[in-house]
């Protein structure tokens, strides 16, 4: 990766409104001749968040590369109204009935771009998305799984009974527990990088699942995977992930069903409040 940040203002554009300089998380950004500036020197202390180039109003500042006219402009007013926005969530559903067929490639593409700027702690962004993007390769890898699990089944490893009952609702009742039937799965795994790997990862679905649900697909989160990699380490070189780093899973793909209404789980959550 090119460490060196690029950092330009343009002097006809800058109007000196200081906002940079603020909003800078390592207050790396001072004047220099007048303009906004990062000396060399602290350089490397930038965690490129890109506020600089985000807040400044006349699009001076560019950074890393990037162009402010490349970036989209954000609504002064909410791009999601309020009540809209509630609707949405409430009427999340985990998706356990799926079409048996593959969402464009595309459209995968544009959701793991959208993920991508999902926040990570101090900016590492080092993730990585592992993707099944066709239904019948991620059949091969459940059948692969359950030849793993059978094989620890007979050589009287001690695995926990869901699990053992998923394999023989596979193999005898025709049922799968461990992919629902989804025709795709994504991985969300951290690097050396990411101090807050387990919270980066789940913040990352997190924002996958909602987006996908914007894109009228279903989700699961896909825990079942992750007892199952836990237990057996090695058959985590199905998906080339290394299981001692933090990882989640979850499928995706068109759903079978669609949901009336909402649920009702308004008092589903304690609420303390703190009062001086």
């Amino acid at each position: 990766m090119d460490n060196k940040l690029n950092f330009t203002v343009a002097r006809e554009d800058c109007i000196r409104c200081n906002a940079c300089i603020k909003d800078c998380p390592h207050h790396i950004i001072g004047y220099r001749d007048h303009y906004p500036d990062i000396p060399a020197e602290r350089e490397d202390q930038c965690i490129r968040c890109q506020h600089c180039l985000a807040i400044c109003p006349t699009g001076a500042i560019s950074i890393l590369g990037l162009r402010p006219q490349d970036s989209r402009p954000v609504e002064i007013t909410p791009a999601v109204e309020p009540d809209a926005l509630s609707r949405f969530v409430r009427g999340r559903r985990t998706m356990r009935q799926y079409r048996r067929t593959n969402v464009d490639r595309r459209l995968i593409d544009t959701l793991l771009a959208d993920t991508a700027h999902a926040p990570t702690g101090g900016n590492t962004c080092d993730l990585t998305f592992v993707v099944v993007d066709d239904r019948i390769v991620l059949h091969r890898i459940l059948e692969a799984l359950i030849g793993g699990l059978e094989q620890a089944i007979e050589g009287k490893a001690e695995l926990p009974e869901f699990i053992a009952k998923a394999v023989h609702a596979y193999r005898h009742l025709d049922t799968d527990e461990i992919f629902r039937g989804a025709p795709h799965l994504l991985i969300a795994s951290a690097g050396e990088k990411a101090y807050c790997g387990d919270a980066d990862v789940v913040i990352a679905l997190s924002y996958f699942e909602l987006l996908a649900q914007s894109r009228g697909l279903g989700t699961t989160w896909c825990d079942f995977l992750k007892f199952i990699l836990d237990l057996r380490p090695e058959l985590g070189d199905l998906f080339g992930i290394a299981t001692d780093r933090p990882y989640r899973a979850i499928l995706f793909g068109l759903p079978a069903v669609q949901y009336a209404r909402t649920v009702q789980r308004d008092s589903a959550a304690r609420i303390r409040t703190i009062t001086a």
